[in-house]
Formats: structure tokens, C-alpha cells, sequence
């Protein structure tokens, strides 16, 4: 397995970016908002540069952490999304990745919807992928239709295109609204679509949920590491922290996350767990 992280969780520096890659010993980064830029926003010509500089040092772009279809599902939206799609899937041509991460729209008010009224919605971005040779990795969100893995898998069930697979974040299990439990029920849920997974810790209590350092609350990593080992995973294992040493992340910050204030105290947090995760690997015998 393969160590990334996402680089707003440190900083919106680019070349800090990289440098915390390589004082930590991450071989890969994951690009969601840089330069207080989304990354579909950020100019080619930019993004050129970049990727000379990452092949000198050595580094992958793993993926982008893109926000498609974390939006409502409205006309005008839907529209934009697949302008967006269009610009993170040249991106990813340049900078030489083949996932970009991706969502089940905002869930309305009065519950989420079901996956047979979802799955029309991504008809035209899996022509897309298709044409473009890109995989779109759907991302189980507290905030959006699919708020569990479970949820997740039954809209890739419907969705059934190979252009369409899932990101694993058990730490996002505890923020689910139904209590969904990281390891195993969340990993079995999604394992036949795993393609990339996210590294976060959390510990749910009775009125609110939190992110910790990474070994700290309710995932149970040990035993979810040994699990990724014996199937067989050899993709990343990308650092979301979600957590800051002296401050709180707000709601709209992990609705959204994205720019300099969510970045903010990041980079100390992120060194911590990321060491904390590689004790972990250690001690499994898998690092």
C-alpha cells in the first residue's frame, strides 16, 4: 500500500505541498484546492509546471479531490457538474492520474434519495469517462444521498459501469446519520467496487462527532489494515485528517472543505497522523 495525503490538509502551497510529501515519506499527493484554487479551476499551463516538478521529485499525483455532484440535483447544476467533470478529466491528463473523486448530490432535506432515482444522473458523465479514459471514485458523505457505504454500494450496483468504483473512507462512517460502522460493515458494504481509500479517525459521541489523530478513535485500523492486506490491496491510503490540533473544523469547513481557512493548522495534525498511520502499518508488519 501507498502513502498520499490531500493537500489542503496541510497548506494551499503547492511547493509546501511537496515538500510535506517528502519530509514525511508520502510517495503520492491528492489534489482537492491549491493555491486557494479548486483543482478543475487551476490553468493548464499551471498545472504543466507542476507535474514537471513532481516527476523530478519523484511524486504521483494519486487522484483529485474533486467536488462533482456535491451540489442538488437541478437542471442548471447537473450542467455545470459535467462542464466541471470535462475540466478535472484534462487535468488529470496532465498530471497523469486516473481518478477524480466524485459525489451522490446533497441530500434534500426530507431524506436522501434512492439509488433507482439517482443513476439517470450519471448517464452522460460515464459516456464521458469512457471516452476519456477516466474513473470516477463516488465518496460516501454524511451531507449527500449515499451517506454510508451500504447506500454507496446499491447506487454502483444500479450504476453498474466499470467507470464508476468507490473511495473507502471509514472515518466518514462516523458522521453517518445512521450509524454505520467503519470496520467491518462499512468495508464489506463497498469492497467489491474499493478502489482508493481515505484516512481519517473520528470518535462519534452522543451530540456530535469528532476528528482525531489517526489511531485514536472508533475506526479500529489495525484490523482494517490487516483486512486491505489480505484482499489484497496494493492503491493509496490518502490522508484526509479533517482535524487541527487547537482548533475545530466548522460544519460549512467539512461540508466544503477547501481554501486557506480550512487549511489553517493543518500541517502539524496531518504530520501527527500520518506517523501515527505508519506506526500502525509497523506494527501490522505491513510497512
Amino acid at each position: 500500500m501507498k502513502l498520499s495525503f490531500i493537500t489542503d490538509e496541510v497548506t494551499q502551497s503547492f511547493d509546501e505541498a511537496v515538500r510535506f510529501a517528502k519530509e514525511n515519506g508520502l510517495t503520492g499527493l491528492e489534489l482537492r484546492s491549491v493555491e486557494d484554487t479548486p483543482i478543475d479551476a487551476v490553468p493548464q499551463d499551471v498545472l504543466r509546471l507542476w507535474r514537471k516538478r513532481l516527476d523530478a521529485e519523484g511524486l504521483a499525483v494519486c487522484g483529485l479531490a474533486g467536488s462533482f455532484y456535491k451540489c442538488a440535483p437541478e437542471a442548471e447544476s447537473v450542467e455545470a457538474e459535467l462542464k466541471k467533470l470535462a475540466r478535472l478529466c484534462d487535468a488529470a491528463d496532465i498530471l497523469g492520474c486516473a481518478y477524480i473523486r466524485g459525489f451522490a448530490f446533497f441530500a434534500p432535506p426530507d431524506g436522501p434519495l434512492p439509488a433507482d432515482a439517482l443513476t439517470l444522473y450519471f448517464e452522460r458523465p460515464v459516456r464521458m469517462l469512457e471516452q476519456r479514459g477516466k474513473v470516477l471514485l463516488l465518496e460516501a458523505d454524511p451531507s449527500v444521498n449515499t451517506s454510508n457505504h451500504a447506500a454507496l454500494a446499491l447506487l454502483l450496483r444500479a450504476i453498474g459501469s466499470p467507470w464508476v468504483r468507490a473511495i473507502f473512507d471509514p472515518g466518514n462512517c462516523l458522521y453517518d446519520p445512521l450509524g454505520e460502522v467503519p470496520f467491518p460493515d462499512g468495508y464489506m458494504s463497498i469492497r467489491p467496487w474499493l478502489t482508493h481509500v481515505h484516512i481519517k479517525d473520528a470518535v462519534r459521541g452522543k451530540t456530535d462527532t469528532q476528528c482525531v489523530k489517526v489511531g485514536t478513535g472508533q475506526v479500529n485500523y489495525p484490523a482494517l489494515l490487516r483486512c486491505l492486506a489480505a484482499d489484497g490491496y496494493d492503491g493509496w491510503l490518502s490522508m484526509e485528517t479533517h482535524y487541527r490540533l487547537d482548533t475545530q473544523l466548522t460544519e460549512e469547513q467539512l461540508r466544503r472543505p477547501g481554501g486557506a481557512g480550512f487549511s489553517a493548522g493543518g500541517a502539524a495534525a496531518t504530520a501527527e497522523s500520518v506517523a501515527a498511520l505508519k506506526e500502525i502499518l509497523k506494527e501490522e508488519g505491513l510497512l
